[in-house]
Parts: C-alpha cells; sequence; structure tokens
C-alpha cells in the first residue's frame, strides 16, 4: 500500500485514497458486525481484494517506470528498502506486542507470523485464530513481493504482457480447480496462487495504462459490475449450488474492482468524485494500513473502557463498533504520526533512480 501524500509523489492519485479507506472500512464491517447483518455481501473478501487489485496496480506502475531507468539492481534494492520501510515496522511492532502481552494465539504461533507464512498457517490448521486472522492477506502481499519485482524488472519488455497474463491465469485456474482436487480442504483462498488472479488484473491495468492507446480494453470491465450483480442475485435464490458459480462470482468481483480502480485513477467526476476525495476519507485512506494492521485488536482495549466502567454493554452492538471505531482511528493515526510517517520519509533515501 502506498499511502505516499501527493506533496511527495508526482504519481499521486487522490480517489485511489478514498477506495482505500472503503475496503478498510469494508473489512473492519466483516469483523466487527455479525454475518446477520451481511445481507449475503463478502465484505471482507471484498475488501481484501480491492487491496490486492489496488497493490497489483501501484506496485506494477512502479516497477514498469523503474525499468526506463535502466539499472534494474539499483530501482530493486530501493523497492525492497522502501517496502520493508512502510510495511514491517509497524507489523513487527504489533506482533512483538501481542507476544509480550500473551494475547493468544500470537506466541505460540509467532514463528509463523514473524516469517510471513500466516495463510500457510491458516490452511494447516483449517481454520482461523483470533485477532490475528488478516494476517493472512499482508503474507500474500509479502509473497507477491519475492518474485514479482525481480520478474518485471528483468524480463524482456516483449515478455511483460505475458507475464502478467500468466499470472492472472494461475489465479484464476486455483479459484476453480483446487476445490475441486482437495475438497476437504478448507481456506484454500488464502493461499498465495490463489489471489495471482486480483494482484494480475491489478498489474495489466497498470500495464495497459504505459500504451498509448486511443481506446482502452479496461473500460469494458464495467461489464463486471452488472454480472456480479446477476450472479450474486443468483445465489440469494439458491442457485450458487451451480458448478463454479462461486469462483466466477469471485472473477466478476475482481473485474469491477478493476475498472473502478482504473476510473477512479483518471478521477471521477461528480457526486463519486465528492465522496471520494472526501477530506477524512483522504486521511483514513492516507492511514489505512495502520487500520488494517489494528483494526482486529480494537476489542481489547474496548473490554477494558467496558470494564472500568462497569459496563459491559458497551462491549456489543452499536457502542461496541462504535467504540472500536474510535480506538482503530486513534490507534492508527498515533502510528502514523509518530511511527510510520517518519519512517516512512526515510524513503527518499532510496530513490529509483540514481542521482
Amino acid at each position: 500500500m502506498n499511502n505516499t501524500p501527493a506533496s511527495q509523489n508526482s504519481f499521486y492519485m487522490p480517489q485511489l485514497d478514498g477506495l482505500r479507506a472503503l475496503a478498510v472500512a469494508s473489512v473492519a464491517f466483516s469483523h466487527w458486525v455479525t454475518s446477520d447483518y451481511h445481507f449475503g455481501l463478502p465484505w471482507g473478501t471484498a475488501g481484501v481484494q480491492l487491496f490486492f487489485v489496488l497493490s497489483g496496480f501501484l506496485i506494477t506502475g512502479i516497477l514498469l517506470r523503474c525499468r526506463e531507468y535502466g539499472d534494474w539492481t539499483f530501482a530493486a534494492r530501493a523497492f525492497y528498502a522502501r517496502r520493508f520501510l512502510r510495511i514491517f515496522p509497524l507489523f513487527y511492532a504489533v506482533l512483538l506486542t501481542c507476544a509480550v502481552l500473551n494475547i493468544k494465539p500470537v506466541r505460540d504461533t509467532f514463528l509463523w507470523h514473524v516469517s510471513y507464512l500466516s495463510n500457510f498457517y491458516f490452511v494447516w490448521n483449517q481454520g482461523w485464530d483470533g485477532p490475528i486472522s488478516h494476517f493472512w492477506s499482508l503474507a500474500v502481499e509479502e509473497q507477491f513481493y519475492l518474485f514479482w519485482p525481480v520478474l518485471i524488472l528483468c524480463v524482456p519488455a516483449r515478455h511483460i504482457r505475458s507475464s502478467i497474463l500468466a499470472l492472472i491465469a494461475t489465479g484464476i485456474a486455483s479459484r476453480f480447480l483446487l476445490p475441486l482436487i482437495f475438497p476437504e480442504v478448507r481456506l484454500l483462498s488464502v493461499l498465495p496462487n490463489s489471489n495471482f488472479d486480483a494482484l494480475g488484473l491489478g498489474s495489466l491495468l497498470a500495464f495497459i495504462n504505459t500504451r498509448e492507446m486511443k481506446h482502452s480494453p479496461v473500460r469494458w470491465f464495467i461489464a463486471g459490475v452488472p454480472l456480479y450483480i446477476a450472479l450474486f442475485g443468483l445465489r440469494q435464490l439458491g442457485f450458487h449450488q451451480v458448478p463454479f458459480h462461486k469462483a466466477t462470482e469471485h472473477l466478476a468481483m475482481l473485474i469491477s474492482f478493476t475498472w473502478l480502480i482504473d476510473a477512479a485513477s483518471k478521477g471521477f467526476e461528480g457526486p463519486v468524485k465528492k465522496l471520494l476525495q472526501f477530506s477524512p476519507l483522504l486521511y483514513l485512506g492516507r492511514i489505512s494500513y495502520g487500520l488494517y494492521v489494528l483494526h482486529n485488536f480494537a476489542g481489547f482495549p474496548v473490554r477494558v473502557i467496558a470494564i472500568a466502567f462497569g459496563t459491559p454493554e458497551l462491549n456489543s452492538g452499536l457502542s461496541g463498533i462504535a467504540l472500536k471505531t474510535l480506538v482503530t482511528i486513534g490507534g492508527a493515526s498515533m502510528s502514523w504520526h509518530f511511527f510510520e510517517a517518519p519512517l516512512n520519509a526515510a524513503k527518499k533515501k532510496f530513490p529509483y533512480k540514481k542521482n
């Protein structure tokens, strides 16, 4: 997630910060509100997948620009240094704090998470594990970073498109085929290859946007919106047992997100612009990484507050959601201003281009 302000980044696209804020709100909603009020919508999945498409778009866009600078080893070192400064400090700080406070099950599974293998742990465990369940998506991103930057920086230009298409095809094949091959295994969707379609579609969008095209093929991706609505409606009517319905619905959602990100990167107009560039939403988008990492732990301080005031009802219902929201935004704000932003400023020491 690149939350660099406009003053520091000439490629800053403000409406993408608005999308980040909506994505993290969707994930938090899925964790804080009981499924009775989800109305059949995959709030958590949608938020995470929107993050993945965004990540593929922004990261690949950076890497494609770095190719123009010529020195790929210099660019790769800069990329990994900047990713380290942006992602590792907060994640490891939270992980170590949880271990010191003996928040279960962090101490027992510490090595899985510290090595960014949370997603493999959940598949091996065949279930989620408390407040660290959202760590799987951070693991997928880091596993993607292990090979994608080197591939995009090194592969001959004529093979970039085919590499991106192969990434998307791997993700789609994994979503459609793995449940058939391993029907007894749960949580296959958290494996890295099962999310290459989202990351790949974002990468494809970045690739297309580097080309001079009179009519971008991405404009047709808006067809994913009515397709997703139709498939969602069929699921609500009980037709979700049709073979590959779930995987097709997921793919339609990703196509919709690709169109949405493309439109937001170019800039919506009218009411959508006012929403996505609403100042509080932009701020939440800027601190979205902290919001995402911290939101699943908000229940602990809220319980402490409820016990301290002798009002256990504060820990549930709308009051519980409101308190968790305040605690998460407060914690993420302090993390951003006093911890993340100073480290983020150090990224200028690692430019992608010499001189």
